[in-house]
Formats: structure tokens, C-alpha cells, sequence
């Protein structure tokens, strides 16, 4: 083989190697790995029903608000502020003081026919303070993930893109179960989601 054309065979392998190695690329996008996910875990047919206290997937609005109802009388909860939540102060651990108590926020998230297909979650130091940084959102951040994990056991949190995001997103997919922590947007507060993909619609 004459020199020009071993330089050719070399160039057309390295073309053919790089378009190969594009395609992998593509095909293991962020959305392609959260949708991978999803069939995976969708596929086991396990599910997962339990969301706090007694409130479960597939209850309606009234079932939510008579089960608050009771939850209050019973002094365990409480309404949250402005009307748009319910308010849980989590229990201290005993090595625990009071500057590190957290509240817990959660309201159910409803469809078209007032059937809940998921629940909103917030979480914050109840002593908050913008100058101590043990308090803030980016340190309570990985509390909430071992308390959602201890919870919810099952697998661990990915980052993973979600469809339409356009950033990646803590993401625990067991069944039809997903839990979301929503990137940190607020010094104060955590954010999270638990949805049941048996009942949203991306």
C-alpha cells in the first residue's frame, strides 16, 4: 500500500470512529436516561401508594382535606401560612436541639378530577436565620434527601434531566413512585415532589 493511500484508510477510519462515537453520545442523552429510567422501574409493575401519614396516590381532594381535618384534631398538624399548605414540625432526634427542628410543608397535587396524583413538599429550619449558614438551604439540603430516602426506601437519587428541563434535577424513581428535590431556588426553603407516574401527563 503506497504512502497516500495508507494516510486515506487512516482518515476514513478515524471519520468513521468519530461519527460512531457521536452517535453513543446521542443516544445517551440526560432525557434519553431519565426516560430509560422510567421504563425500567415502570416495567417492574411495583407500586407504590403511601405518601405521608395515611394520604395515598389516587384519593380525591375531599378524602385529603377530611383526613387533614382529622390530622389536626388530633393536634399533629396544623395549617400552614397563607392557606396553601399543611404544617408538620418534624420530630428532633435525640441528638438534636431545637435550633435544628425543621417544618415540613406538604399539600396534595390534583388533576382534572380532583384526583391526587402527587404531593408538594417545602422544609426549613424553624430557627432560619440569613446569617447562620448551618441553617440554610444548601445544608438542609442533604437532610432531606436521607429523610426522603429512609421514608422511601428503594433505590438512590440520580441527577437526572427531566423532560422540558433544561438543568438536571435530583431524581429517585422506584415503580411508579418519583421523587423529586427541585433545585435549590430559595436560601430558606427545600423543595420536593413525589409524583405517581401511573397518573401525570409530562
Amino acid at each position: 500500500m503506497t504512502a497516500p493511500n495508507f494516510i486515506r484508510l487512516i482518515q476514513t477510519i478515524k471519520i468513521c470512529f468519530c461519527t460512531v462515537l457521536f452517535f453513543i453520545v446521542g443516544c445517551s442523552s440526560p432525557e434519553s436516561q431519565y426516560d430509560d429510567l422510567v421504563k425500567k422501574e415502570m416495567a417492574t409493575e411495583v407500586v407504590h401508594d403511601s405518601l405521608v401519614f395515611s394520604l395515598k396516590f389516587g384519593e380525591t381532594k375531599k378524602d385529603f382535606f377530611t383526613k387533614c381535618w382529622n390530622l389536626n384534631k388530633q393536634g399533629l398538624i396544623k395549617q400552614g401560612p397563607n392557606n396553601k399548605f399543611v404544617e408538620y414540625k418534624l420530630p428532633l432526634k435525640k441528638n438534636q436541639n431545637l435550633k435544628d427542628a425543621v417544618t415540613m410543608l406538604f399539600y396534595g397535587i390534583f388533576d382534572h378530577r380532583d384526583v391526587m396524583t402527587g404531593m408538594d413538599f417545602q422544609f426549613y429550619h424553624t430557627a432560619w436565620s440569613l446569617w447562620n449558614k448551618d441553617l440554610q438551604s444548601s445544608e438542609l439540603v442533604h437532610s432531606v434527601k436521607d429523610s426522603l430516602i429512609k421514608w422511601y426506601p428503594g433505590n438512590k437519587f440520580q441527577y437526572l434531566q427531566l423532560p422540558k428541563d433544561t438543568t438536571k434535577t435530583l431524581v429517585k424513581i422506584d415503580g411508579n413512585r418519583r421523587i423529586i428535590i427541585k433545585p435549590l431556588d430559595d436560601p430558606r426553603i427545600v423543595k420536593a415532589r413525589i409524583d405517581d407516574l401511573r397518573l401525570i401527563r409530562e
